[in-house]
């Protein structure tokens, strides 16, 4: 298995999609006949899925105003 996920295509999933995606693959990594490179695999795309979820609910900062003239 190889690495699927990126951050591009993450992105252009909703976030109802990406939680659905995280607890798959969860899911997959409870599974006991995983090799040792699925399961790092399937780690690294957790870690992808989360990394994109937490941004999303980040806050955002505040945009600098514009210089008075």
């Amino acid at each position: 298995m190889s690495p699927i996920f990126n951050h591009h295509a993450l992105r252009g999933l909703s976030t109802s999609e990406l939680e659905l995606l995280k607890e798959t693959l969860r899911r997959l990594l409870g599974q006991e006949n995983l090799t040792e490179r699925d399961r790092i695999n399937l780690h690294a795309a957790l870690a992808s899925v989360e990394a994109v979820l937490r941004q999303r609910h980040a806050p955002q900062a505040p945009k600098p105003s514009a210089p008075s003239p």
